[in-house]
């Protein structure tokens, strides 16, 4: 699963935080009027502009090769949508490219978050090789709860692209399992079909939806522990990519591509 390694982004919108909200509702009470439900919060996008670009943990270099950095990873954000690219350098490596959106506000483990986007592959992944093979597709919808309980509470998806294993298409969700692991939920043909997910997470209830072209994975509640992380309470939208695995001994590793457009999330 994913490391975020940059803590300090500051989202684009602030939200009431819990001491205005109490001091709000303890007017109301006071009045003797029923505190009004919470205004949903509703943002979109075409393409993935004013997210943050990171490299993941699903890395790796082959003998004799530098370690994967941010050299080897690109969003190229198009207006229409967004192209996300690992091992933009055909280096025998491994790359993994994570764009996400995080709003930090301590309401967020006490907000019903709906979520979604579109991504599809410009090409499909062959064991014929060529310039351009992958490793995964992933995204997720999280809740990062660094005051209470120090765990990532939310739901995600990995699809199984790297045409060599057995699983290729496979499409699995992450659960609690081990600290944190993926498990076997559904099969998605790879294709350059334009797909859609919907994710919803819980926290109060700690309930999740995920439903991929409107096939419902059942995914489980995941709570996963995060060495390092704040004492922040934030959300975040994410959505990954990883190049193929190039061998042990390779010097040339192929890029993978993958495009994402049209993302919504809402919380209330």
């Amino acid at each position: 699963m994913e490391n975020l390694k940059t803590r300090s982004v500051t989202s684009r919108r602030r939200f009431l935080s819990v001491l205005a909200a109490g001091v709000a509702l303890g007017a109301v009470v006071s009045t003797g009027v029923s505190a009004p439900a919470l205004a949903a919060v509703s943002e979109a996008g075409t393409d993935l502009s004013g997210w943050t670009n990171v490299v993941g943990d699903g890395v790796f270099a082959a003998s004799g090769q530098a370690p994967v950095t941010s050299a080897d990873i690109a969003v190229e954000n198009r207006g229409a949508d967004s192209r996300l690219r690992a091992n933009v350098q055909n280096r025998g490596i491994m790359a993994h490219v994570i764009s996400f959106k995080r709003v930090t506000d301590v309401s967020m483990m006490k907000t019903v978050h709906q979520a979604g986007f579109s991504f599809q592959m410009p090409y499909v992944p062959s064991t014929a090789g060529g310039p351009r093979n992958a490793q995964t597709v992933e995204g997720g919808l999280f809740v990062w709860d660094g005051i209470n309980t120090r765990v990532d509470h939310g739901t995600a998806f990995q699809w199984v692209l790297n045409p060599w294993q057995s699983n290729f298409g496979q499409i699995r969700v992450w659960t609690s399992a081990n600290g944190g692991s993926w498990a076997a939920a559904g099969y998605l043909k790879p294709d350059t079909a334009l797909h859609n997910v919907s994710m919803m997470v819980d926290p109060v209830n700690r309930k999740v939806k995920l439903v991929i072209d409107g096939v419902d994975m059942n995914a489980p509640y995941s709570v996963t522990p995060k060495s390092g992380w704040g004492t922040d309470v934030s959300a975040r939208l994410q959505i990954e990519t990883i190049s193929l695995y190039p061998g042990a001994t390779a010097t040339w590793g192929p890029q993978q591509e993958l495009l994402a457009r049209n993302w919504s999330w809402t919380r209330q």
